[in-house]
């Protein structure tokens, strides 16, 4: 039987049904999460399992997790999306596709900052770990930006992909990128498991919504201010060939 597949993209930019559901399922997730990051600060259950996977941080594993950690930084992570965006924009012939993903994944990912804010959760004492990493992170712990970036990377490109033989290849590898990612900052001694969660759980909660935003709100409005600013500017060129006359 032959498998229906849809062109790449069109899914991603296809309006959202009951949008405004997933808008208030994101705001809930995130007043939910918000409240139990309060809860994990004041009580790191999860500190044990920290030291666990610190002390198997060890040759050429502790050195990829030190290297997946700085790799995902928040500037090397927004100059890999301006890549990706010029890529997709190239191979679809499509800049609204390469917005809209960009989108997505910014209005999945900076959200956690202020998450981060707001819970101001320690980092693990370093003093508990047998490898800490170097420098000292100071910033909050929970969530995990960085496993945020790659969660909400990965539902980006299987908004991109669904409908075609490329989505379910894109949410393994994305997956398997998300937990690797987890993995890592864990055993760098940065974040505990829970902060790795609650970014998983924030970006699945979040990037329908941010889809939303950028296709049913975002889209339509420049699309109407780039017609009458064509319009406009039509307007004028005829008054300008007038005035010649």
């Amino acid at each position: 039987m032959r498998i229906q597949t849809h062109p790449v993209g069109s899914a991603l930019l296809h309006p959202t049904p009951r949008g405004r559901r997933v808008t208030w399922f994101a705001a809930l997730a995130g007043l939910l999460l918000t409240g139990l990051g309060f809860i994990l600060r004041a009580a790191p259950i999860d500190a044990p399992a920290v030291e666990a996977f610190n002390r198997m941080h060890i040759g050429a594993w502790g050195r990829t997790a030190d290297a997946i950690y700085l790799a995902l930084e928040p500037i090397p992570s927004a100059l890999l999306t301006l890549l990706i965006l010029i890529t997709i924009a190239a191979v679809l012939r499509s800049v609204r596709t390469a917005i809209v993903f960009g989108g997505i994944v910014a209005l999945t990912w900076l959200p956690t900052a202020a998450i981060k804010a707001i819970v101001n959760r320690p980092r693990p004492d370093v003093l508990t770990l047998a490898h800490p990493f170097t420098p000292a992170q100071v910033d909050g712990s929970f969530p995990s930006g960085h496993t945020a970036f790659v969660a909400a990377l990965t539902i980006a490109f299987w908004f991109l992909l669904r409908g075609t033989r490329g989505a379910s290849i894109a949410l393994i590898a994305g997956a398997a990128s998300t937990v690797t990612v987890g993995l890592a900052v864990v055993s760098d001694g940065l974040h505990y498991p829970t902060d790795v969660m609650a970014s998983i759980a924030w970006a699945i909660a979040m990037a329908p919504t941010a889809r939303w935003i950028m296709v049913d709100v975002i889209t339509p409005r420049l699309d109407r201010y780039g017609k009458r600013n064509w319009r406009l500017g039509s307007l004028a060129r005829r008054r300008r060939s007038r005035s010649r006359g």
